[in-house]
């Protein structure tokens, strides 16, 4: 009897190993972003805190360029007192770029890494530099 439970479970064990290893029978479709090919974007940067309205520090405003499942951005950024320019590379929820602006008249640039939710015309994410703080960005795009 534990010879037959042994025998079993090894068959089942590599019933399923082979199972797991075989390519799957449906048809896989890529998804890609609800974004026109090309197209520009407007919209605010600054924090959120949970319970309470945003708190805008700045404005931001560009162009996109989209590929397969991925796309480039390029854009202006303005606060108070600074404006500066952006640009990188977005995917499904993944943002890579770099960040610039004029500090005492010198041109600094920073990396960028965040996360970006697209849908119905508009984005919402946020990003981070290793100075400042983690803002979040949101607004529409065309």
């Amino acid at each position: 009897m534990m010879k037959k439970i042994a025998i079993i479970c090894l068959c089942l064990l590599l019933g399923v190993s082979i199972a797991a290893a075989a390519p799957g029978l449906t048809q896989q479709t890529t998804q890609k972003m609800p974004l026109a090919p090309t197209g520009t974007f407007e919209g605010n940067i600054g924090y959120k805190r949970q319970g309470q309205n945003a708190t805008i520090v700045g404005t931001i405003s560009g162009t996109y360029e989209m590929r397969n499942r991925s796309g480039r951005f390029t854009g202006d950024w303005a606060t108070e007192n600074r404006t500066g320019t952006f640009r990188g590379g977005f995917g499904r929820q993944i943002l890579l770029g770099r960040i610039s602006a004029m500090v005492n008249g010198t041109e600094r640039t920073l990396p960028i890494v965040g996360f970006i939710r697209v849908q119905d015309n508009q984005f919402i994410g946020r990003f981070m530099a290793p100075i400042g703080p983690a803002l979040y960005f949101w607004g529409n795009y065309t």
